[in-house]
């Protein structure tokens, strides 16, 4: 080797050295030590995890947030927690790297709005359900209560109706009075009779309280829930602009099989052939030939139509640091699927919110013109609405008779009065219009950092009027009105809220207050009148125009609520957490002596997870919070002066020889001085629990809830000197059950999905009753059928009561061997055919005194199942619901089965029993001498149903051409709603609706039905 060789192989070595110790150097372990805080409180963050990206080594941060990790240089570092954001960091050159972590908008940083406040759900101790906007975002309907259905754990949502407009009708954790179980409704802190004016994209978020902790603070107006709508407000920045159009089609989804022409005068003649004993009865004219009638007016056809519903919406919200607002209006036009019905609806609504200084104040202002043409509820007779006289309208007669007054064809002779019901939808107008406002103004005084003084004000008003216009006419030879009629009510509702609240809100170290004062005023105002005349010209619709008689009539009523209430909500070291509130309500619904009640509650609940003995992994058990709580809440949901006797005016007589008139008054409702408030107990005990660093959420609560002092009319003799019963506190009702809500999140690649359910499970029973052995009874199925429920001492709130069937007797053997204990026959008017019925008392006679407990309008459980999934910009959302254990009484079908009245009959009757063809269906018999036909178990069926709700396809832009387009977001939707049913309910809908009393739950009532209609549509979700 030459020298410059040697001396070149020198200066290498050293290079050559350092390139072979490199990858050694690279890897070196250095020492990182830090803190972790909250991005916003500053506060230290317990428990976080700090990994080296692409290894299993990691460690947490201690109590006061401090790390301590062997990392290499140029290594990343990961630092999470499920209550925050995702951070990584590369180790450079310093040891110590400090992380602020930012909250996370969801999960247990969540902020979930409590009474007079909102508190963070890592910090919660109540049970309360909540949905935010973005679960309501890819719901097609109009009504923002259809949207809660099977979607919250507890809350029973059920249609009130198809008809347009119908709007729902809540029940949380079961039925808790016999009075009216209505929730209390509060939008932005007013309260409101309902929330089904409110459109959806205005709402922020929903909340739903459900035990008395949650609950208690409301006191009076809680023991059926609170649900409470916060809307949108505006957030600092440039204008953001939304719009939502949604345009569909309705049409029936089921219709109900009924005989034509044909078949009817078969199924007629078979019928008046077997009355009479045996002996026969005459024919039906109209049926005299069926071979020659062919299929006949289709009744039900006649009154249907595909729909069309539109929804458009249009807000702006923006501003600044100091002022926001958010203002926005909409407008829904939802044709019904019967024909001539449909709903329209306007509504604004402005949100601003402003601070200057130590001073805050905002506004909220709602207002909606509401309009419904709605169905004539019926001219008499035994037909209802014109669904129900769709069913029963005999297919033999004609729609229209041009020379008839009114122009339409009708029922005539021995058949039972239906009236024809396209006469009924063209020949009487009936329009419901509301007009509605809510007003709510704020003011907030910082007197220090923690310590807040606010003044509260709300207002709301309605207008309601309904206008019923009836022309003359001449249907058939069973309905002839010779005038033109009119009837015009006007209600009124007017409520004024003044609140006034002091709050606390300061952390001392590891200690957390929240304090909250206040006092509440609350004066509701009613006033109704009725006007209406006789004999007005035709084609004219004004009272003045009329030349009949004159009727009016009106009255109004007045209520008065004030308020005292607390409430202190405490955390230490974000473990151990204690609400308790008191609430004390004084009412003018009561007397002098009762007029005031009080309603405590307290909660604690144990964030396990950061207690410093726990070591699970968070991969696995991610946070664990178990909560308890009891509290009393109250109702007075009962009529206004119910304490005081009522006098009526204007009775007047005539006495002696002169006939001299006397004026006077008698007393018409007994006075009940000693009511007093309804109070409701709760229990309730939950578990909160997350898996797998938070993808996978579970909450589970069991709660028992007992209803004392139970407002209700308790029957008198009419000798005590009342034409009503009077209200007394005199009932005790137990509500026991269940709930469980999942949420499972989470993404392979672009592919993203989540997973949600709720179960529920709730058992109501009656412990007592007025007097020990009062019977209440209801739901009346048909026009002329008995009650099909009870509610009594030892059973449940409205259970069926009814004579039990056992099936059919085949042979008169059958009819004579079915004895009583001393030989004579149960049911002597029975023949082959008829139906066989339970003698339960054994008194050798069937009767109303047979009826026995048949089962429940209440679920065994209720769910909800939901799959959101997107990739690709493309996004499916598909819901589910449904009931299990339910029973359902089907009056619709007590009519159209029963074959003993001359009107038409269900398609079902064609497989009658005959001697030849031995069926489940009893014979034909037109004068029904067993009472086949009467209200009995025969025509209760499983109320169990599995819903197909919304099926949804989206697509949403890429961001590029929003760039493009000057948009921040394009979605495109096609949805399909009510898309199918799965159950043996025979009825138009297993999800029925009929009216707001708790005693006709589980009963259809066909004379004021109307079908669910199957939508499907589109819509476009822009923001710019």
């Amino acid at each position: 080797m030459t020298n410059s060789q040697l001396r070149l192989t020198r200066r290498k070595t050293p290079i050559l050295f350092l390139l072979l110790l490199f990858p050694f150097l690279a890897s070196a372990q250095k020492k990182i030590t830090g803190q972790i805080t909250d991005a916003e409180t500053k506060s230290p963050v317990f428990k976080a995890a700090i990994m080296i990206k692409g290894t299993q080594k990691g460690t947490y941060s201690d109590e006061k947030g401090q790390y301590s990790i062997d990392a290499p240089a140029g290594s990343t570092l990961l630092f999470t927690s499920m209550e925050y954001d995702n951070t990584e960091v590369t180790v450079g050159a310093d040891n110590t790297i400090n992380i602020a972590l930012k909250p996370k908008v969801s999960g247990l940083n969540e902020v979930v709005v409590i009474g007079y406040g909102t508190v963070k759900r890592k910090d919660l101790t109540g049970a309360i359900a909540s949905l935010k906007a973005a679960d309501l975002k890819t719901e097609g309907v109009s009504n923002v209560g259809r949207s809660l259905q099977g979607r919250l754990p507890g809350v029973t949502v059920e249609s009130a109706g198809g008809d347009p407009g119908s709007g729902t009708r809540i029940l949380i954790r079961g039925v808790g009075t016999l009075n009216n179980a209505d929730p209390l409704y509060l939008v932005d802190g007013v309260q409101v009779a309902n929330i089904n004016n409110i459109a959806p994209g205005d709402i922020e978020s929903m909340d739903v309280l459900k035990d008395a902790s949650a609950a208690a603070i409301y006191g009076s107006r809680a023991a059926n829930g609170v649900v409470l709508v916060t809307t949108k407000s505006g957030k600092a920045g440039k204008p953001v602009f939304n719009f939502r159009t949604n345009v569909g089609s309705q049409k029936l989804a089921k219709k109900y099989e009924v005989l034509n022409a044909e078949e009817w005068a078969t199924v007629s003649n078979a019928a008046h052939d077997a009355g009479n004993g045996g002996a026969g009865l005459p024919r039906l004219d109209i049926a005299a030939n069926p071979s020659t009638l062919g299929a006949g007016t289709d009744w039900q056809d006649a009154i249907y139509r595909t729909a069309p519903i539109q929804q458009y919406y249009l807000g702006v919200s923006g501003g600044s640091d100091y002022s926001r607002y958010s203002v926005s209006g909409e407008y829904t036009d939802q044709a019904g699927i019967v024909d001539v019905t449909g709903y329209k609806r306007y509504g604004i609504r402005a949100k601003t919110e402003s601070t200057k200084g130590i001073l805050k104040f905002g506004q909220t202002f709602l207002a909606t013109r509401e309009k419904w043409i709605r169905m004539s509820d019926g001219w008499g007779g035994q037909g209802g609405n014109a669904v129900g006289s769709a069913m029963k309208m005999i297919p033999t007669y004609k729609i229209y008779d041009t020379s008839a007054i009114g122009g339409y064809s009708g029922a005539s002779g021995s058949v039972v009065n239906i009236p024809n019901p396209v006469a009924l939808l063209h020949l009487e107008d009936v329009s419901y219009e509301l007009v509605s406002f809510l007003a709510n103004a704020y003011a907030e005084v910082a007197l220090r950092p923690y310590l807040k003084y606010k003044f509260n004000m709300g207002y709301t008003t309605s207008f309601g009027q309904t206008d019923d216009y009836v022309r003359r006419h001449e249907v058939g030879n069973l309905f002839i009105q010779q005038t033109n009629d009119m009837s015009r009510e006007k209600e009124r509702n007017q409520m004024v809220l003044l609140e006034n609240t002091l709050n606390f809100n300061k952390d001392f170290g590891k200690h957390s207050i929240q304090a909250l004062v206040g006092y509440s005023y609350q004066k509701t105002n009613y006033n109704y009148n009725l006007m209406a005349k006789t004999n007005l010209p035709d084609g004219i619709k004004e009272l003045d125009a009329a030349s009949g008689t004159a009727s009016v009539g009106g009255n109004s009523v007045e209520s008065i609520l004030l308020s005292t209430l607390g409430r202190v909500i405490y955390a230490y070291d974000n473990r151990y957490l204690l609400t308790a509130s008191f609430r004390r309500d004084g009412s003018s619904r009561f007397g002098a002596s009762n007029r005031f009640g009080n309603f405590p509650s307290v909660a604690v609940g144990w964030n396990i997870n950061n207690e410093h003995f726990w070591h699970v992994d968070p991969s696995i058990v991610s946070s664990l919070k178990l909560r308890a709580s009891y509290g009393i809440l109250g109702n007075q949901e009962i009529g206004d002066y119910q304490y005081s006797a009522a006098i009526a005016s204007n009775i007047n007589y005539v006495i002696g020889d002169a006939q001299q008139k006397w004026f006077g008054a008698i007393q018409t409702a007994y006075s009940s001085p000693n009511i007093k408030w309804e109070n409701t107990a709760t229990t309730n005990v939950g578990v909160d629990v997350s898996f797998l660093k938070g993808s996978l959420n579970a909450s589970v609560d069991y709660f028992f809830k007992k209803t004392t002092d139970v407002l209700l009319n308790v029957p008198i003799p009419g000798s005590a000197g009342s034409s009503t019963n009077p209200v007394v506190n005199a009932g005790t009702i137990q509500n026991k059950g269940i709930e469980l809500g999942l949420n499972y999140s989470n993404h392979i690649g672009e592919f993203n999905y989540t997973v949600f359910g709720t179960i529920s499970s709730v058992k109501n029973k009656v412990i007592e009753l007025g007097t020990g052995t009062q019977q209440i009874f209801g739901g009346q199925p048909t026009h002329h059928g008995a009650s099909s429920t009870l509610t009594e001492a030892g059973g449940e709130v409205t259970g069926f009561y009814l004579i039990k069937t056992l099936g059919i007797f085949q042979s008169q053997d059958e009819i004579n061997a079915y004895k009583d204990k001393n030989g004579n026959l149960i049911q002597p008017y029975a023949a082959p055919g008829d139906i066989k019925f339970l003698d339960a008392n054994g008194d050798g006679i069937i009767s109303s005194a047979d009826r026995v407990h048949m089962g429940s309008p209440f679920p065994d459980f209720e769910y909800g199942v939901g799959l959101n999934l997107s990739a690709f910009h493309f996004d499916l959302n598909i819901y589910m619901q449904g009931v299990s254990g339910n029973k359902i009484y089907n009056g619709v079908r007590q009519d159209m089965e029963g074959m003993n009245l001359e009107y038409n009959y269900a398609k079902t009757t064609l497989q009658a029993w005959t001697p030849e063809h031995h069926t489940n269906m009893p014979r034909a018999v037109i004068d029904d001498p067993n009472l086949n036909a009467q209200t009995s178990s025969r025509f209760l069926e499983s109320g169990t149903y599995f819903r197909m709700k919304t099926l949804q396809l989206g697509y949403t832009i890429p961001e590029s051409l929003n760039a493009r387009l000057h948009t921040t977001s394009v979605r495109a939707y096609l949805s399909a709603d009510n898309l199918f049913t799965l159950t043996r309910y025979s009825g138009f809908n297993a999800d029925i609706g009929r009216s707001g009393s708790i005693l006709d739950r589980g009963v259809d009532y066909g004379h004021v039905a109307y079908p669910l209609a199957r939508v499907f549509s589109a819509g476009i979700q822009l923001s710019f």
